[in-house]
């Protein structure tokens, strides 16, 4: 079967390998390792981007909707616009390791060595201290709840109080990449061994998630909370989170098994439908209730790194370690 690539969309050279894909306005914006950014929109073209003197580590969309923030290697935080212009907000002697933004409550949060650093409107206010190295921030949907993951487990805080001292969720280990589901009910860590530890709140209830093998780095809920989309595995392990006790007891789904491993999941915004990308460079897109599958890209010369749905959902951005990227139309 001919790659949707082929048929409803087209080819990106982005010369280098990207971090991450953030959707603004009708663009996808791919955030590259040469300190680049890329915007690809369906019907204006490519726009190439220069802000980082190095990598970019991670980007997200800033809470005004309008331009993107990413983070890099030079410990520079900057605001790109929609016109190319480059705004700094923040010079760190460290890295910037993570980004999450919320348009609900307008505020930023990066993650820097072992520190939660909030920003609200572009000016940093508070940050918050952490026993060790953060592996992964989230915010919850109303963008109050900030979860912040760290050897020995996840401290959770309200963002915008600077004198919470924090709910600890402990586990033994080191938690990488993190998330709460849309109804902030649970909070799901990946762990440095190749499996997952969640808590079921406000009790504090653990879930054990195991089995994979290969760490899970791709995290990804649907729109109603019922399934999380995980990678680390030939298939996309998709966990179900239904009744008090989650997944536990119960076996996941385990879609479009290959010859490759799972490296990134994103679900539709508004179907239950999980884009997959894979270690070989190949992307599929599979719908739950009946596992029919699309091909959206074949095999390349390196490892899907990051996938994003627009918010309509009508697009998929995809890009590889390689620096192929490729903007599809699904509908």
């Amino acid at each position: 079967m001919t790659a949707q690539v082929y048929r409803n969309g087209r080819r990106l050279a982005l010369e280098a390998s990207a971090s991450s894909i953030q959707w603004i306005g009708s663009a996808a914006w791919f955030a590259l390792g040469d300190g680049s950014v890329v915007r690809a929109s369906p019907a204006e073209g490519d726009t190439r981007f220069g802000v980082h003197n190095g990598a970019i580590l991670c980007a997200a969309r800033h809470p005004d909707g309008a331009r993107l923030v990413t983070g890099g290697d030079d410990g520079l935080i900057a605001a790109l616009s929609v016109g190319g212009a480059v705004a700094p907000i923040a010079q760190y002697s460290k890295w910037i390791d993570h980004l999450t933004a919320s348009a609900a409550s307008g505020i930023l949060v990066a993650g820097i060595g072992r520190d939660a650093v909030v920003f609200k409107g572009d000016a940093e206010v508070h940050r918050f201290s952490h026993p060790s190295s953060i592996g992964g921030i989230a915010m919850d949907q109303k963008g109050r709840r900030l979860a912040a993951s760290h050897y020995g487990g996840v401290t959770l805080r309200y963002a915008l109080m600077p004198d919470d001292r924090g709910v600890a969720l402990q586990w033994t280990g080191s938690h990488l990449a993190v998330t709460l589901s849309p109804d902030s009910a649970y909070v799901i860590s990946a762990m440095q061994e190749n499996a997952l530890h969640g808590w079921r709140l406000p009790e504090k209830t653990d879930l054990r998630m195991d089995g994979y093998p290969a760490k899970t780095k791709s995290l990804s809920w649907d729109k109603r909370g019922r399934w999380l989309a995980t990678s680390g595995a030939p298939s996309a392990i998709v966990w179900p989170f239904v009744g008090k006790l989650g997944p536990q007891g119960k076996a996941p789904l385990q879609l479009a098994a290959r010859d490759a491993l799972v490296t990134c999941v994103a679900f539709h915004p508004s179907q239950d439908v999980v884009a997959i990308g894979y270690s070989d460079g190949a992307a599929v897109a599979v719908r739950l209730a009946d596992e029919v599958r699309i091909d959206l890209d074949e095999p390349g010369e390196g490892p899907v790194t990051t996938l994003a749905w627009s918010p309509d959902g009508d697009y998929i951005a995809i890009a590889d370690e390689a620096g192929r990227g490729a903007l599809i139309q699904t509908t």
